[in-house]
């Protein structure tokens, strides 16, 4: 029974003894980890918070606007080829006092100002000096190289999408905006 008692006291003064010890390493190692979870918080700075609340019709196409013209801007600056750079206008077209963004590739825009030319020019004589006698338009031959300019276009675009997350992030905010505004007019 002494035995049992004594080897109880042992190891209840061994306990006590180092209870100090391994409660002040624990309290430095807990202190440490508080330390480091601060300047880990202190470190992670929030960039942007977006909230997405109750917004009209009205502030949500001034918003899409904002970020197609964000998209096309960006998209201008990354692209390898000139051809695809986007730029947007303000038309009024006859009839109507109501002025619409259009936006369309350099390439686009050549197309049509080449196409009008000829149509100017077949209404004038055209090559053959008689008015009327030009080809209105060369659908035909205009549809394979813009087609074609389009599809490279769209390619060029995934690919920034996919290798630029600036890029990418953009696009989805756009795409988000416009799914807004298509479920709040039903479209």
């Amino acid at each position: 029974m002494t035995k049992k008692l004594g080897s109880n006291l042992a190891f209840f003064i061994s306990l006590t003894c180092f209870s100090p010890l391994t409660l002040s390493q624990q309290q430095e190692s807990s202190s440490e980890s508080e330390s480091a979870t601060e300047s880990q918080a202190a470190n992670d700075v929030i960039e942007e918070i977006s909230v997405i609340g109750e917004r009209t019709t009205y502030s949500l196409r001034l918003e899409i606007k904002s970020a197609e013209a964000d998209v096309y801007n960006l998209f201008n600056e990354l692209n390898n080829n000139d051809e695809f750079d986007v730029t947007c206008e303000e038309v009024v077209y006859t009839g109507s006092f109501i002025p619409v963004t259009t936006c369309m590739a350099a390439y686009l825009r050549n197309e049509q100002a080449f196409q009008t030319q000829r149509f100017l020019e077949s209404l004038s004589g055209g090559a053959l000096g008689t008015p009327g006698s030009g080809a209105l338009m060369d659908l035909d031959s205009a549809a394979g190289e813009v087609l074609e300019k389009t599809e490279a276009m769209e390619q060029e675009m995934i690919r920034l999408a996919i290798e630029v997350p600036e890029f990418n992030a953009a696009l989805r905010k756009l795409s988000g905006l416009v799914g807004a505004l298509e479920d709040r007019t039903g479209n």
